[in-house]
């Protein structure tokens, strides 16, 4: 039983979708993601804790890389923290909380806080998603018992303790791990836990995102996408219905986020700051180069919103073949030799797919462009529409 998708193009779309879950006799748990595209995987099968839908490589066994995780972050947390927790389940919940690799996925049973997790932080670039589960049928295939309950609290009956311990054992102890993800509450040994209304998948053996397994295991899923150009409506609709993040993160710090927004302006239009495209160049005979679209007065900072972050590697480290990836060193880079340790280091773009357009000014001794200490580009006279802007490779840059 492949997930279902469903498009909310409002507020409203998704209130619809979300009610008419209850005449399919749902008991629904929702996940915000920024990106439509991530799956449904915990941050320990992640590749290096990135997105979901990057797969973890993993240094040894999984279970052992989980209780080597769980023993290092309890025995240190005393020292950090007021945190005096007895319960494995507690101070596993801490652990995701504080953003440490665990097999939990963070879910919530409030549907518009889930909605709000989705849009907060996508500032339209991608589609956004909330996924809906159906917990309790989730939990009816692999426990066995049509229930959630949160097995670390003291009121959880002995019985239901044992049911859950083959999802998360004592550390450093024998018995395997239970093979698909369980539903379960925690205990709201925090105030976050309890504003955001949140409940967790733990997931087991099965390194395969939620999504692939429910559909094995014939669970009720759905995925509802917020397109990207109505995230920020969205957003703003869940606001003035007082979801914000305040709400979701009832303290200082989400106060503080909130009113930062309030004085925060927007980023503006895509050609706000746009001064130059590539064409082919008159300089670099069968290359490209950089033009001016419109005209430049002298000291404009070019290429605002580029990013200036640069990868380091030494010269020495240059990958020899294939000649082509050489070249991208050998054309791109800006080289310098540090005077301490006297190696030559090359900086390039974080990857050379993602090249901005600055990476393409061509080398000129009469430039019309100057460099700055901090590879900030700015117009050194006024520059005429038409004209291709060049910069004094030499004022920045070694030859390699």
């Amino acid at each position: 039983m492949p997930h279902r998708t469903e498009t909310a193009r409002s507020l409203a779309d998704f209130v619809k979708i979300v009610t008419e879950l209850e005449n399919e006799k749902w008991w629904p748990w929702f996940r915000g993601q920024a990106s439509a595209e991530w799956g449904l995987l915990p941050k320990l099968y992640r590749q290096g804790g990135g997105q979901p839908d990057k797969r973890v490589r993993l240094k040894g066994n999984l279970r052992i890389d989980d209780d080597e995780t769980r023993e290092s972050f309890i025995r240190r947390a005393a020292s950090v923290s007021d945190l005096r927790l007895t319960d494995k389940w507690d101070w596993y919940f801490v652990m995701q909380h504080y953003g440490a690799h665990t097999r939990l996925l963070d879910w919530t049973d409030g549907a518009l806080i889930g909605l709000y997790f989705a849009v907060r932080e996508n500032k339209g670039y991608d589609d956004a998603a909330v996924w809906v589960l159906d917990a309790w049928e989730l939990n009816a295939r692999v426990v066995h018992k049509d229930e959630v309950v949160p097995p670390g609290d003291p009121g959880t009956s002995a019985e239901d303790k044992r049911r859950y311990d083959r999802w998360l054992r004592s550390r450093f102890t024998k018995g395997k791990w239970a093979r698909w993800p369980a539903a379960i509450y925690p205990g709201h040994i925090m105030r976050r836990i309890g504003a955001q209304r949140s409940c967790f998948t733990i997931h087991g053996s099965d390194r395969r995102g939620l999504e692939q397994i429910a559909s094995e295991l014939k669970v009720s899923l759905k995925r509802i996408v917020i397109p990207s150009w109505h995230v920020a409506a969205v957003r703003e609709a869940l606001e003035t219905c007082g979801i914000d993040e305040s709400t979701v993160f009832p303290d200082l710090e989400g106060l503080s986020r909130l009113v930062n927004r309030w004085i925060e302006t927007e980023e503006g239009e895509p050609h706000d700051g746009v001064y130059a495209r590539i064409r082919p160049s008159k300089i670099d005979r069968g290359g490209v180069g950089v033009f001016a679209i419109r005209r430049i007065r002298k000291g404009t900072m070019l290429f605002r919103g580029d990013s200036p972050e640069m990868s380091w590697m030494e010269k020495s480290k240059l990958p020899r073949a294939p000649r082509a990836i050489r070249r991208l060193y050998e054309d791109f880079a800006v080289v310098t030799t540090d005077a301490e340790d006297k190696k030559t280091r090359l900086g390039c773009p974080v990857s050379f797919n993602r090249m901005t357009i600055s990476w393409y000014l061509n080398n000129s001794t009469k430039p019309n462009v100057r460099c700055d200490e901090n590879c900030y580009f700015f117009a050194a006279r006024d520059i005429e529409q038409g004209e291709e802007l060049t910069v004094d490779y030499s004022t920045y840059s070694e030859a390699l």
